[in-house]
């Protein structure tokens, strides 16, 4: 059955977010009630348009009416001569001008019907003109003179025009009413369809919310049955552990605990409730706060797992366990688990197993060591001289007695690793003669396979601290891998290099390189490659002790791809050991400042005691071509010169020195006699900055070396590192003291001011940046215009292969374990390089 974790529980519901959802249906139908009030206003609009357009049509053939009215009475008079007819005229004549006026009123918002409202007067005017000069032809003249006018027919023409012109308004009256009463039925329509639409989204939004609340009611169902179901597996593997399990509370005290601990330390549960943990075992000796000496740091503890401790019982009796911590953030502060496991039977079994390699040791080692011996005399002659096949078969013997001596050795260690009891015996030794007696050792095993044994580096002296035979198994352990895993008449090449405190020593072969799956596991316990060419496979250990060793030296062990071979061929197994300063007896550190001293042993000691307080570390060298030897491969603020020591080779190193643009400025503080010992003429160009005479007064050393420090510091190249992260700023800068001035920055804009304000030689730059990144500052160098490139180190743990194209950028290194040594060296290989292009 798998054991699930119980799921993160999510954020805390905010109220903001359940009013901003909750707001959203008031909202909506607060824009639905806005939308129709508007749409309810243009209704109203459109019914007063047609309204309108109704008055105006009623008012347009009420003047109309009118003037026929005038019309019909007016040649009724003629005709008849009866007065009475003239009343529809007389009241025609005095309500026109009120209809015109409200009809004039009514087309105030219609600029068409205003336009046509003139002519409508003109006509009016002209048509009861027309009609009282008839009138007065009537009355002066008679009923003929008044026929005479009538039948000119220019009162009949008047009144086509007006009649005319009448039907003119009123059709374009109707039309827009026609439009009027069209826009009211798409609006309707409109209206219609909207509130469909309102339905729907309401029918939605009800099944929405169904939706909603049944999806949380269904995950707060789901939730607390996973709640239940975690708490129910959790408390079943609480109680049913068999290792005990304690609770234990931020001050110390157990709040909980399972049967197992009852049984393991046989308290019943209310006794060890709310009581000290130290009752019944003491994970955290010392005084303070129960979780600062359990070592607590943050939700994490610095030693998980520790082991052999003891328990006490009820009994008084003394339990063996180990126990696991783990950490349990809780409202109240950081609560520990701690896992009780009873090691007793683990013990027993240790002591058995001691005793079965001491068996080993005693009853194998010693009859093995005898039948090697043996069948070494045999092969060789010692009784007498064996036929072939009898020779092959003794040294078949041979060989494989040797490999139960290497299967049995090779045990015996990881044992001794495993319990911390592997002895070293350390003294000061060189490892260029360590790895030639290691050639020599496997020589035989080389020649049997026409292995080619190279051994390249260069011959400088490799001063280590370490234990020489267990140096010497660890580079055999490698040779014979490398020739039992190469091609017959193959190549391994040993190799030997002095990089930034450190000898580095690595084998390459020929081989098939390592499979995939065995690159996580190399150097653990029985990791075999399935490779292997040579006549006996290996025991799977060689690796692992010898990177026990390697550790218990200071150094490290890795393996990589061997660089001048095809992909997936080739190995390279490399380790390192810490230089040796045999004038201070201790590790060589690449990062102090440094002086080169040119004297014997004694005067270097008295030389070392004057600037002690200085932190300076200092080489010594006895000869010409080890003084030009050290000053190639690293760099010094002053050189301490004894004349006399020197004698003939003073002045020859001295000029060679200055020859070379890389140590022209190298400050030299000279010892000598009573008197210097060249004349001046011969010293002037070799700017001494100070002769000392013997004795050596510490005061005027230490002030010379003092002047030569601050000379070397203002010689030194300014580098400017930008980085966020504080502590690889300090480890840098630690690691390139003596060899540059550092500036730090931590961010973008610090970093450009101080740009603005120095000239830096060399930029070391990180990508992520608390303002930006790390390539904005390259923009900035590109587009200064300056003639001068300042060299960029793009030093980061992002991918940067973007980075490339800048034509700045020297060098892109990613930060691991292994990059710190390398960004040392890129920065000496690009500071002196620039020395020497300015020289």
């Amino acid at each position: 059955m798998t054991i699930k974790e119980m799921p993160t529980p999510r954020a805390a519901p905010k109220l903001w977010r359940s009013l901003m959802v909750a707001s959203l249906v008031p909202l909506l139908l607060a824009g639905l009630t806005l939308w129709f009030a508007s749409e309810y206003r243009r209704a109203a609009q459109t019914n007063d348009a047609v309204d309108q357009s109704f008055r105006r049509q009623l008012a347009i053939e009420s003047v109309f009416s009118a003037v026929q009215d005038a019309e019909t009475g007016q040649r009724g008079y003629v005709i008849t001569g009866d007065p009475d007819f003239l009343e529809p005229y007389r009241n025609a004549g005095l309500a026109l001008p009120k209809d015109i006026a409200a009809l004039e009123k009514l087309l105030s918002g219609d600029p068409v019907g205003s336009a046509q409202l003139p002519k409508l007067r003109r006509l009016i005017d002209l048509k009861f003109a027309e009609l009282e000069r008839v009138l007065a032809a009537r009355d002066a003249f008679g009923r003929d003179a008044a026929a005479s006018i009538i039948v000119q027919g220019r009162g009949k023409q008047i009144m086509d025009d007006f009649r005319a012109h009448v039907a003119t308004m009123v059709r374009d009256q109707n039309a827009m009413l026609a439009r009027n009463l069209a826009f009211e039925d798409r609006r309707n329509a409109i209206i219609r369809a909207a509130a469909w639409v309102v339905v729907i989204l309401s029918t939605i939004l009800a099944m929405l919310g169904a939706v909603i609340v049944h999806t949380a009611r269904a995950a707060r169902y789901r939730a607390q049955q996973q709640v239940a179901e975690a708490t129910a597996r959790q408390t079943a593997i609480f109680r049913h552990s068999l290792d005990a399990i304690i609770l234990v509370n931020p001050s110390g005290s157990m709040e909980m605990l399972n049967s197992a601990a009852e049984r393991m330390f046989g308290y019943p549960s209310q006794e060890l409730l709310r009581r000290d943990l130290s009752l019944v075992i003491d994970i955290a000796p010392g005084t303070g706060p129960f979780l600062d000496r359990l070592g607590v740091k943050g939700d994490t503890i610095e030693v998980p797992l520790r082991t052999p401790l003891e328990a006490r019982t009820a009994d008084g009796v003394v339990v063996p366990v180990e126990v696991a911590l783990g950490t349990m953030p809780l409202e109240d502060g950081i609560h520990i688990v701690a896992a009780f496991r009873d090691i007793s039977g683990r013990a027993r079994v240790e002591k058995m197993k001691d005793q079965f390699l001491s068996t080993i040791s005693h009853e194998l080692r010693t009859p093995l060591t005898s039948i090697v011996g043996s069948l070494g005399l045999l092969r060789g002659g010692a009784t007498q001289e064996l036929p072939s096949d009898a020779q092959r078969l003794v040294v078949i013997a041979e060989n494989n007695a040797n490999r139960l001596i290497r299967l049995v050795n090779d045990l015996l260690d990881v044992e001794k690793m495993q319990t911390g009891l592997m002895t070293f015996d350390f003294e000061q030794a060189d490892m260029r003669d360590i790895a030639r007696r290691s050639l020599d050792s496997i020589r035989g095993m080389a020649t049997t396979r026409a292995i080619c044994l190279g051994l390249t580096g260069d011959d400088r002296p490799l001063a280590i601290h370490g234990d020489t035979d267990r140096l010497m198994q660890v580079i055999v352990n490698l040779l014979s891998n490398a020739i039992s895993y190469s091609p017959e008449g193959g190549a391994v090449t040993l190799s030997l290099a002095m990089q930034f405190g450190y000898v580095h020593v690595a084998v390459t072969d020929q081989g098939p390189g390592i499979d995939p799956d065995l690159r996580a596991r190399l150097f653990t316990r029985f990791a075999q490659s399935a490779h292997r060419t040579g006549p006996t496979p290996g025991t799977g250990l060689g690796l692992a002790i010898s990177r026990e060793i390697v550790h218990n030296h200071g150094g490290r062990i890795w393996w990589e791809p061997a660089l001048d071979t095809s992909a997936d061929t080739g190995s390279t197994f490399t380790f390192t050991v810490p230089l040796w300063n045999g004038l201070s007896g201790q590790i060589d550190d690449l990062g102090a400042r440094r002086l080169l001293l040119f004297c014997d042993a004694h005067e270097a000691a008295t030389i070392g005691a004057a600037f002690s307080r200085r932190e300076i570390e200092a080489d010594v060298v006895a000869d010409h071509e080890a003084a030009l030897t050290a000053l190639a491969n690293r760099h010094y603020v002053a050189l301490v010169m004894d004349f006399q020591f020197a004698g003939e080779d003073a002045l020859t190193t001295l000029q060679q020195i200055r020859a070379d643009p890389l140590h022209r400025s190298l400050p030299v503080i000279a010892i000598a006699g009573e008197t210097p010992p060249l004349p001046p003429e011969k010293t002037a160009a070799l700017d001494i900055i100070d002769w000392i005479f013997k004795p050596v007064s510490p005061f005027r050393l230490n002030h010379a070396v003092g002047a030569a420090v601050e000379r070397a510091a203002v010689a030194m190249p300014l580098v400017l590192h930008i980085d966020d992260d504080i502590d690889t700023l300090e480890i840098t800068e630690r690691a390139l003291v003596g060899l540059a001035r550092i500036a730090k920055a931590s961010d973008l804009s610090s970093a450009r001011s101080f740009l603005a304000m120095h000239d830096v030689d060399l930029l070391i730059v990180d990508i992520a940046l608390p303002d930006g990144s790390g390539l904005d500052i390259l923009a900035d160098l590109n587009r200064t215009g300056s003639e001068r490139i300042i060299p960029v180190i793009v030093y980061s743990a992002q991918d940067v292969g973007s980075a490339r194209v800048a034509p700045n950028v020297e060098a892109v290194l990613l930060k691991s374990k292994r990059s710190l040594p390398t960004l040392v060296e890129t920065v000496m290989n690009i500071t002196q390089r620039s020395s020497a292009e300015k020289l």
